[in-house]
């Protein structure tokens, strides 16, 4: 029973992190879209916890966040894309964390360019590509440089979806 207490804790804390770092944004104008920190985490976050916590926190942060920014309409929309990102990256991350972040960012900008076409034309698919590649990028970045800091600050730890129950 703890260890699904703790679980949901360590999901709860997570989520969090990425609502906090979506948060951190700059609206792109003209269109309802913007720029966020929150791609790091979530790549952290399926980098370290594998692809069940990629996928739960970082759909129901960005989710959230998008709710909590102004953007309601975006929010189901962010809740698959992120899902399906935060699932990917943490599925590929034990072969190799470089395809991971590719296949991850690839979801990404695939769906947001579909979705911001489709809610505002055409002229916005650009727009959000150039946005999504460069956050996607400062994303990996951001994952691979503080990846060796973290383990060696907090040692290695196993995510608990793989971990024998007792």
């Amino acid at each position: 029973m703890s260890n699904k207490v703790n679980e949901l804790a360590l999901m709860a804390i997570l989520t969090s992190l990425v609502v906090a770092a979506t948060a951190l944004h700059v609206p792109m104008p003209g269109f309802r879209i913007y720029f966020n920190l929150g791609e790091g985490v979530i790549y952290i976050i399926a980098l370290t916890w594998g692809s069940r916590y990629g996928a739960m926190c970082g759909g129901l942060g960005a989710s959230l966040a998008d709710l909590l920014l102004g953007y309601p309409l975006w929010a189901p929309f962010t809740l698959a894309i992120k899902s399906a990102e935060g699932f990917i990256v943490g599925h590929f991350a034990r072969k190799s964390r470089n395809i991971a972040l590719l296949a991850g960012a690839s979801v990404m900008i695939t769906g947001y360019a579909a979705v911001a076409g489709l809610l505002y034309g055409p002229k916005a698919i650009l727009i959000e590509i150039a946005t999504d590649v460069v956050q996607t990028g400062i994303g990996a970045v951001l994952a691979v440089t503080a990846m060796p800091i973290l383990r060696k600050a907090v040692g290695r730890y196993s995510p608990p979806d793989k971990q024998q129950s007792r």
